[in-house]
C-alpha cells in the first residue's frame, strides 16, 4: 500500500521520537534500576505503562472484531477486567509486599530454585514477544511493502536498541508516549466514521445478529476456555513487574484499577472500530488487516499517519515489555541461579538474554504466523502451571514442595498432549474440552493429593529457599 510522503513522515516522526525518548538513560547502574526503576514508579507512569502494553496484538483484535463483532469484547475484554479487579483488590499490595523482582522470585522463596526454574520456563512462555514481533513484522510488510521476514527482523532490531541502554525506565518513558497516541489514533478514526459514514447507533442497527450476538457464533466451551485464559492477568510477567516496581502499594491497587477503566475504553473503540470495518469494506479483506484498509480507505492524508502511529503504538510498547521480561527472566532468574553464570554482571546476564529470546520469537513469528493462535497457545500451556502456585505464595499459604513441583509439570504437559492427541476431528475436541481444561483439572487434582503437610519432595530434588 501506497502512504502519502506525509503520512510517511508522521510515521518516521514517531519513530524518530520513540528512539530518543528510549535511549535517555535515568538509571543509577544498579541493576534494580535496570529492572524496576528502583522502585520508584508512580501512579500516572504505572497506569500508562500497564494499559499500553496490554493490547499488543492489535491486528488479532482487528481480525476477531471484524469477523465475530462484540464477541470481541467478551472474549478479549470483560475475563480481563474481572480478574483485572480481582488483582487490584485481593492480590496487588500483597504482591507488592513481597519485595521481589519477578514472578520467578515469589516461587523460589516458598519452593526453593528448582521450581523456580521451572516456573521461568512458563513465564517465558507468556512474555514470549513473538505474537508482537508478528504484529510488527505484519505492520511494516503493509506500510512499506518488504517481506514478511524482512520486516519482522528489523522491527525487532529497531525495538532491541532502545531497551538494552534503558531497561525498564525506557520502557516506561515510551509507553508514556505511545498510551497517547494509541487512544488518540483511535479517536480520530471513530470521529471521522461517525461523520462521513454512520453514527455508532446507525451502525449497530445495520449489522447482522451475529455481530450483535455476545458470542458471535462461537460455542460456549470455546467463550469458556478465553475467559479461564483471562486469569492471564494474575499470573502475567509484566504485571507483576510493574507492581514489584510502584513506590507504594496503594499506588499498584489504584492504579490497577484505573487501569481497567482505560481497558474498558480502550476495547471500546477498537471492537467499534471492528464493527466499521465490517460494514465499510468489502467482503474479501483479509480481517487481520481491516483496520489497515479501514485508515486508508476512510481517513484523509494526515491523519492515516495519525491513526497509523497509534496502531504501531498499540504494537511497540507491548514489544519492548515482553522483550525486556523475558531478558530478565532467561537471564536473571535462570542463568542467574547457576553457579557457572553468577560471575557475570547481571545487567549483561539480561541483555544477552534479550537477544537470545528475540531471535526465538522471530523464528516463532515465521513459523507460526497467526497471532490469535500464539496467544491461545501460549496461554493455555502456561496459565495451569503457574496460577495455583503463584497465589497460594501470594496469599502466605504456600503449598508443599511436592505439590508445587507436580503442579509445575504436570498441568502444561497434559494441555500439551492434549493438544496433539485430544482432537475428536480436525475442528473440535473430546467432548468439547479445549486444552486448558486438562491442564487447569490435573492443577486442581495435584493439589487436592498432594498438597499435605507430611508430604515432601526427596530430599535430592529440593533446594535452599
Amino acid at each position: 500500500m501506497a502512504l502519502h510522503p506525509l503520512d510517511i513522515g508522521i510515521l518516521i516522526l514517531y519513530l524518530l521520537t520513540v528512539f530518543l525518548v528510549g535511549i535517555i538513560n535515568n538509571n543509577s547502574g544498579d541493576v534494580s534500576d535496570y529492572m524496576l526503576m528502583g522502585r520508584r514508579l508512580s501512579l500516572p507512569a504505572f497506569v500508562m505503562t500497564l494499559v499500553s502494553t496490554w493490547y499488543g496484538g492489535i491486528l488479532g483484535v482487528s481480525e476477531f472484531s471484524t469477523t465475530y463483532g462484540i464477541s470481541n469484547w467478551v472474549i478479549f475484554g470483560l475475563p480481563y477486567y474481572v480478574f483485572g479487579i480481582g488483582f487490584a483488590l485481593l492480590v496487588a499490595k500483597r504482591a507488592r509486599d513481597l519485595q521481589v523482582s519477578s514472578l520467578p522470585e515469589i516461587i523460589v522463596k516458598d519452593y526453593g530454585t528448582s521450581a523456580g526454574r521451572l516456573a521461568a520456563i512458563w513465564v517465558l512462555l507468556l512474555a514470549n514477544p513473538a505474537p508482537y514481533i508478528l504484529t510488527l513484522g505484519l505492520l511494516l510488510n503493509f506500510f512499506m511493502g518488504l517481506s514478511l521476514t524482512l520486516s519482522i527482523i528489523s522491527g525487532t532490531l529497531f525495538s532491541l536498541i532502545y531497551i538494552l541502554r534503558g531497561g525498564f525506565s525506557a520502557v516506561v518513558n515510551t509507553d508514556k508516549v505511545q498510551f497517547i497516541l494509541m487512544f488518540f489514533g483511535f479517536f480520530i478514526i471513530l470521529l471521522v466514521l461517525a461523520f462521513d459514514f454512520k453514527t455508532p447507533w446507525e451502525l449497530w442497527k445495520t449489522l447482522p445478529p451475529s455481530h450483535r450476538s455476545l458470542t458471535g457464533g462461537n460455542s460456549l466451551a470455546y467463550i469458556l476456555v478465553w475467559f479461564f485464559i483471562g486469569s492471564w492477568t494474575l499470573v502475567d510477567p509484566g504485571f507483576h513487574q510493574r507492581v514489584a516496581a510502584t513506590k507504594t502499594p496503594q499506588i499498584a491497587k489504584r492504579g490497577i484499577l484505573l487501569a481497567v477503566l482505560f481497558w474498558f475504553i480502550f476495547d471500546l473503540m477498537t471492537t467499534f472500530t471492528g464493527l466499521y470495518a465490517f460494514a465499510y469494506l468489502p467482503t474479501d479483506t483479509i480481517p487481520a488487516q481491516a483496520f489497515l484498509y479501514l485508515g486508508h480507505s476512510i481517513l484523509p492524508i494526515g491523519l492515516q499517519g495519525l491513526f497509523y502511529v497509534g496502531i504501531l503504538a498499540t504494537v511497540m510498547s507491548t514489544l519492548d515489555s515482553n522483550a525486556l521480561v523475558s531478558g530478565i527472566t532467561l537471564g536473571n532468574d535462570i542463568a542467574g541461579s547457576f553457579s557457572l553464570f553468577k560471575s557475570y554482571a547481571a545487567e549483561a546476564r539480561i541483555k544477552i538474554a534479550m537477544g537470545v529470546i528475540l531471535v526465538f520469537g522471530i523464528i516463532t513469528a515465521i513459523i507460526l504466523p497467526s497471532v490469535i493462535d500464539l496467544w491461545y497457545t501460549f496461554g493455555t500451556i502456561a496459565i495451569p502451571a503457574l496460577l495455583l502456585p503463584t497465589l497460594f505464595s501470594i496469599f502466605k499459604r504456600p503449598m508443599n514442595r511436592i505439590s508445587a513441583t507436580l503442579n509445575l509439570i504436570f498441568p502444561p504437559l497434559a494441555a500439551i498432549l492434549w493438544f496433539f492427541f485430544g482432537k475428536a476431528d480436525d475442528l473440535s475436541y473430546y467432548w468439547g474440552l479445549e486444552p486448558f481444561y486438562p491442564g487447569l483439572f490435573s492443577s486442581i487434582l495435584i493439589l487436592i493429593i498432594f498438597n499435605r503437610p507430611t508430604m515432601e519432595l526427596p530430599y535430592a530434588y529440593q533446594s535452599q529457599k
